[in-house]
């Protein structure tokens, strides 16, 4: 029979598995406490984030008549949300760059109003008004939110239906 061990080194016992039950730290080998698995690992159970909050989503759907600022957590449950009309402008102004700015703003200070911890800051824009830039220049001045991730999730048809025949004249 093949040792595995080289000569001279000491010869370690392992504790019996009564021993291993009774005992309160982690024996070499232990994986009750371990979440994840893979080739890289992963992580222990005491390990988790301090603040489910940590990161969060704000959808911008920005079109031509309304921008319409959503915050939400990871799992897609909103949190705050605001417009252009809630922050008080009236009918073609709801468009511009100003209400979007402004919807931001008041985001951010309803969060920080109810006393969330936000690190982190997903952002999610839809459509082609012009608040889309307005809503990431208020992110970035109004707030201190780090912005991981910029995702432009505007819906755009690959040949989708078929158009109105062309008019003639």
């Amino acid at each position: 029979m093949l040792s595995t061990q080289r000569p001279g080194t000491p010869v370690t016992k392992m504790p019996k598995f009564s021993q291993m039950l009774n005992s309160d730290k982690p024996v070499k080998g232990d994986f009750s406490g371990f979440i994840g698995s893979g080739m890289y690992g992963g992580r222990l159970a005491k390990e988790e984030a301090e603040d489910p909050m940590s990161l969060l989503i704000l959808h911008v759907h920005a079109s031509s008549n309304n921008t319409i600022l959503s915050l939400t957590d990871a799992n897609g449950k909103v949190i705050v949300n605001a417009s252009g009309g809630t922050v008080g402008f009236k009918k073609a102004q709801r468009a511009g760059f100003e209400a979007a700015y402004q919807a931001t703003a008041s985001i951010a200070a309803t969060v920080k109003e109810r006393g969330i911890n936000v690190k982190a800051v997903e952002l999610r824009l839809k459509g082609f008004g012009t608040g889309r830039e307005a809503a990431f220049k208020a992110v970035h001045s109004v707030t201190n939110w780090v912005v991981m991730r910029i995702v432009d999730t505007t819906p755009i048809p690959f040949n989708g239906c078929r158009p109105r025949k062309a008019r003639r004249l």
